[in-house]
């Protein structure tokens, strides 16, 4: 009753106004010093009030970052609330609890003080407070790695809040969600999560957040790869950062446009932007994530651009930044960049462990998106085995595959076909297209059509005339290009570029070359692919994907025989072999006017169009074959088992030759794993047997499964009807009965 007399019931209600409306003021610095002014009092009072006031301290300490003497406090401020048992303002309390102890690194405690929030809010049927807390942990769990856990918590905030009508919430929790999923590689749900948010808060009024959500849908496409639509999105978003005066999204926002222009190769417009961004986040929060990510990404673009001493810098900044923050994923990144820098510089130990401990930490973070991208990194690398490469190569296509990821997909197995040989031995870049046992560069093939551009090549190689190759991606384009190289000048330079593969700013330098100072970032001259395949043969991969603008100087070139480096005028004789290859149908993209009709009958004097592997079934006992030799699956001479080759002969190959090699090379990492090396019984786990249903009558129907059953046995017994009679299960009298009611050839195996 005394402390009650002396402090007085109108001093201490006068009191707790006043530092609750000085932290409402944010006036925290005003809010501490009555604190300490009348510290004596409040600490020796009790009950609710003096938790009440010393809340409120407590979270000025935090807002001044005093976490120390905030947690201190905090604790003192749940003794005297828990004198009156559970209530609202001690699940308060453990919210700001939560928030001292994330600052101070102790995420464990964080993690239990608002666990303890979230029971105090639910056992008073605070529904409101119930949300706001999951919502938190969900953020907890987040920082954590516990991305499930997040995505739970998340989960029962929104019900809880859909229960409340409460939309502004709503909305607000969806674009959580949706950056969530985002981040651990999950972009089909993200951007039906985040769509939804921007719908709410349009309807709400709340333009910022859609802004936010804007820029988080962005970062959607960006990372999927929808260059075009994450360029529209994030430029939508940007100026309403301006507007709504958030100079924290604005970085966000022009983070992700500098990464988008680093990956579409502007690389000098992706330096200039990300360096708007860093600048903006020192501004607000220097020293942090929000800085470092932009440094990593910085790092990237000066690798990209030769400044290795320049991206160590940066990369120095940023990894002190992450390790303070303790973010794995970004540490994990940050590795790989100093991987490739230090592999560029000859440091081939260092970068050989920087690659293992880049995949190791993102392993522990559990987030596949950026593991994928680590592991397509050190995948490109001659510094790992070629067995380990194929073994990463094969985990980040199987994820891109999960997720719909077509381009990425089809980067990836662009890469798994280049290496050859997984025996552990160095590859050479220049190891393309098919080499029999001999070591002689071959196109393997039994199609008396493709049997006869082979002959014809030859007589091809006499005339000054491109050669224009066709056909579906992976259908052999390169290898046949190969084949050409070494039947017209054998030893001769021969050089291939994807031009859908890099970027139309670059793509122009890497053909033609340049001179020092010819545009910033030249620092050196640099030898274009024209000239370094001089003599030889040159074969231009993708070629319809090549710029117009581009298209035209290529005319010229081949016109005048004749190309001048960027920023020189010093013209350089050509002596070449032109290949040109394409998936596309260059004869609508003239029409469409996406291609020169010029250029067009330039290059499509000498023409040759490669059937899909499905139409040359024939082929496919002799590439099987020779791609198990190759991995060395099969000892030279020694054929595969017949039900394996049925097995390849049945599946329709959408990814031609290059998907058959592929999936021999999954045959060889997984043979490595498994005591009994059964290829036919492996092979059931890498083919996928499903084919479009048969149309037409019951009776067609039937007609057309047994027609195709007895084709591909026919093919893969070798023409051997006894052998196919065996494998199918029937007397031989009546497969040669079935071989004459369907006009099956002996001689290939199809149809005349």
């Amino acid at each position: 009753m005394a402390k009650e007399t002396r402090v007085g019931i109108e001093f201490r209600d006068t009191m707790a106004h006043y530092v609750a409306s000085l932290v409402d003021k944010r006036d925290f610095a005003g809010a501490v010093k009555y604190y300490e002014d009348n510290r004596d009092a409040l600490e020796a009072a009790g009950g609710t009030w003096a938790g009440s006031v010393l809340h409120h301290v407590a979270k000025a300490y935090v807002s001044l970052a005093d976490y120390p003497t905030a947690l201190r406090i905090a604790r003192l401020a749940q003794n005297k609330a828990a004198e009156d048992g559970d209530s609202i303002l001690l699940a308060e309390i453990f919210v700001t609890l939560a928030r001292t102890l994330r600052s101070l690194g102790e995420l464990k405690e964080t993690e239990k003080a608002l666990r303890d929030a979230e029971s105090i809010f639910r056992r008073n049927d605070c529904l409101e407070g119930q949300a706001r807390v999951l919502n938190l942990l969900a953020g907890q769990f987040y920082r954590q790695y516990e991305f499930k856990n997040a995505l739970s918590s998340l989960m029962d905030a929104i019900e809880i809040t859909r229960r409340l009508g409460d939309r502004v919430k709503l909305a607000y929790m969806m674009g959580n969600i949706g950056r969530i999923q985002t981040f651990v590689g999950d972009f089909d749900s993200a951007e039906n999560h985040l769509k939804l948010n921007i719908e709410l808060s349009s309807e709400l009024g709340d333009w910022l957040e859609v802004t936010r959500a804007k820029i988080a849908l962005g970062h959607v496409y960006l990372r999927r790869g929808e260059y075009d639509r994450a360029a529209e999105t994030l430029e939508a978003a940007l100026p309403g950062t301006v507007e709504f005066d958030s100079p924290r999204d604005e970085a966000i926002c022009l983070t992700y446009l500098g990464e988008l222009r680093y990956h579409r190769g502007n690389l000098e417009e992706a330096r200039s932007t990300l360096q708007q961004a860093l600048d903006t986040a020192e501004k607000i929060e220097p020293g942090t994530s929000l800085s470092g990510r932009v440094l990593r990404h910085l790092a990237e673009v000066y690798v990209k651009l030769g400044n290795h001493r320049t991206a160590r810098r940066y990369l120095a900044r940023a990894t002190t930044i992450m390790q303070k923050a303790d973010n794995r994923v970004e540490m994990g990144a940050l590795q790989k960049v100093a991987a490739v820098i230090a592999e560029a510089e000859g440091h081939d130990s260092e970068a050989r462990k920087l690659y293992s401990d880049a995949v190791a930490t993102l392993e522990t973070a559990g987030v596949r998106a950026e593991l994928a991208e680590v592991q397509v990194a050190a995948g490109r690398s001659r510094l790992i085995s070629a067995r380990r490469r194929l073994n990463m190569l094969f985990r980040a296509e199987e994820f891109y595959s999960s997720k719909n990821l077509t381009t990425r997909r089809q980067e990836v197995e662009k890469l798994i076909n280049s290496i050859d040989y997984p025996d552990g031995a160095s590859n050479r870049a220049t190891r393309k297209g098919l080499h029999s046992v001999t070591g002689e560069v071959d196109f393997l093939t039994n199609c008396p059509e493709l049997q006869r551009y082979k002959e014809q090549l030859v007589a091809v190689s006499r005339a000054d005339l491109p050669v224009l190759l066709t056909g579906e991606t992976g259908v052999g384009k390169d290898h046949l290009a190969r084949y050409y190289h070494h039947v017209t000048r054998p030893g001769s330079p021969y050089v291939a570029i994807n031009c859908a593969s890099v970027p139309a700013t670059l793509l122009e330098s890497e053909l033609f070359g340049y001179t020092r100072g010819a545009f910033t970032g030249a620092d050196v001259d640099k030898q274009g692919l024209f000239m370094a395949a001089n003599g030889g043969v040159l074969l231009l991969d993708e070629i319809g994907d090549m710029p117009l603008p581009l298209q035209t100087k290529l005319l010229g070139v081949l016109e005048r025989k004749i190309v001048t480096p960027l920023g020189s005028t010093r013209e350089v004789e050509l002596d070449i072999k032109l290949v040109a290859a394409t998936n596309s149908d260059l004869e609508a993209m003239v029409e469409a006017g996406e291609f020169r009709s010029d250029l067009y009958y330039r290059l499509s004097g000498v023409c040759y169009h490669i059937p899909p592997l499905r139409q040359r079934k024939e082929d496919i006992p002799l590439l099987l074959t020779s791609f198990l030799t190759r991995c060395r699956l099969l000892k030279n001479g020694q054929k595969p088992p017949p039900e394996l080759v049925r097995q390849f002969v049945a599946y329709d190959w959408p990814g031609n030759t290059r998907e058959l090699f592929n999936k021999i090379k999954r045959l060889e990492v997984m043979a490595d794993l498994v005591a009994d090396k059964d290829l036919v019984e492996l092979s059931r786990t890498v083919l996928s047997t499903d084919v479009a249903p048969p149309t037409g009558s019951l009776f067609e129907r039937v007609e057309q499964f047994e027609r195709q059953l007895i084709m591909e046995a026919l093919i893969a017994a070798g023409g051997n009807k006894s052998e196919a009679a065996r494998m199918l299960g029937i007397h031989e009298a009546t497969v040669r009965t079935k071989l004459k009611r369907y006009d099956i050839s002996l001689e290939s195996g199809l149809a005349n």
